[in-house]
């Protein structure tokens, strides 16, 4: 079996153009800026709701081991090492083509746990939010969000069996001195770009029927609708990443030079991710420490308010202290998630029966208390606001 010459060029180069070996041009400039600024926001984005889940709400859970976004990170910046970032296939050496298939397939690995396990996160939060424990979760969002957690689960498995069961034996799927019986890993660049894609588009439309449903001034749902909408941003991501992808699939003669691209837009759609996955815990972190409040005194507005306290609005040690707030007439209710986030209304008749026959009854009998006098209680109830009926005799403190 003849022997592979490594000081070979791993592509051939276009009618008068000569291979630069030596220092072929490059743009790893703009690959340590991007990539540093990814990860700085990642990181930033990571700690906080860490921070938030592990410290304030005393609790962590399955979807947030987000770590795996850390080897993307280290293929990376190995990639910029060798070959570099854009730069032609005709001006890399094949001995240069080991090291860099080796941090395509280190990144391939974390890039198909990191993703998955992301949009679990994201939705996970968003039922949450929307649907919270004791309501009716027959809904179409709490389904649809339920079946792109499995869909997430099933691509993440999927994804990382084909990568590693590619080639037989196993090293020839980075090593091109090996031969091995190996199937296209195009199937599985495409395959993956559309699952990412599509389910990114539905995770951005999934909330926005809820949200133009709640009770509250079209400004604000306009802003609510533009913060949940940020996953456009994935999706612009992903999208680009899929095109640059078939680009790949296609010039295999310059791959070099698009993986460098795909890498890019990868890496920008997991950073999309990562803060859309972040932001519904910057609220609670700016209430708890009082940036908030010392916000407010600088800018010179009012501090004080008659509103619950962020202990008893956000639970303490890990608590769900959730709360019935009254909506734009007396018999319509709005409950709260733990983080204080506004629900959907409950009718009069509903919101009644879960405050005397304690459906949900943990989370309102502790946050309002029990009644003394149910007759008493249900005419206060229907009659006055929140903070008159905390105030009554009806309520025990």
């Amino acid at each position: 079996m003849a022997t592979l010459d490594l000081n070979l060029p791993a592509g051939l180069p276009p009618d008068g153009v000569t291979p630069n070996f030596e220092n072929p041009s490059n743009n790893n400039a703009l690959a340590w800026g991007v990539l540093l600024l990814c990860q700085v926001i990642s990181t930033i984005c990571l700690v906080l709701r860490g921070y938030a889940r592990v410290f304030l709400l005393r609790k962590f859970n399955a979807e947030e081991e987000q770590g795996a976004f850390w080897g993307c990170s280290y293929a990376m910046f190995k990639i910029i090492e060798v070959p570099g970032f854009f730069v032609h296939q005709w001006d890399v050496l094949l001995r240069d083509v080991i090291p860099m298939n080796y941090n395509v397939y280190i990144y391939g690995q974390c890039y198909s746990f990191a993703m998955p396990f992301l949009k679990i996160a994201i939705l996970i939060e968003w039922i949450n939010i929307f649907v919270p424990r004791g309501f009716d979760r027959k809904s179409i969002f709490f389904w649809g969000c339920s079946f792109m957690i499995f869909v997430q689960a099933a691509a993440l498995v999927g994804i990382v069996l084909a990568l590693n069961l590619q080639c037989k034996p196993h090293r020839a799927i980075w090593d091109i001195r090996v031969q091995g019986d190996c199937f296209p890993i195009s199937t599985i660049q495409i395959s993956s770009g559309i699952i990412f894609l599509i389910s990114d588009i539905v995770i951005l439309l999934l909330p926005q029927h809820i949200i133009w449903k709640l009770k509250m001034k079209t400004s604000k749902k306009i802003g609510v609708s533009i913060v949940f909408g940020l996953g456009l941003l994935a999706c612009v991501c992903a999208a680009v990443r899929l095109s640059d992808t078939m680009k790949l699939v296609h010039n295999t003669n310059d791959a070099v030079y698009f993986i460098g691209v795909v890498g890019f837009w990868a890496f920008a759609e997991m950073t999309c991710g990562f803060f859309i996955c972040c932001l519904p815990c910057i609220p609670k972190i700016l209430h708890d420490t009082g940036v908030t409040r010392s916000i407010k005194r600088k800018l010179g507005m009012n501090t004080a308010t008659t509103a619950p306290s962020s202990a008893n609005r956000y639970g303490t040690n890990g608590s769900s202290s959730r709360r019935n707030y009254e909506a734009n007439h007396s018999t319509s209710y709005y409950k709260l998630d733990e983080d204080g986030v506004p629900m959907t209304a409950i009718g009069g008749t509903q919101s009644t029966e879960y405050l005397h026959k304690g459906q949900n009854g943990s989370d309102i009998s502790r946050d309002m208390g029990q009644p003394t006098n149910p007759s008493t209680t249900r005419g206060a109830h229907s009659t006055m606001d929140m903070d008159k009926a905390s105030s009554t005799k009806a309520w025990r403190p």
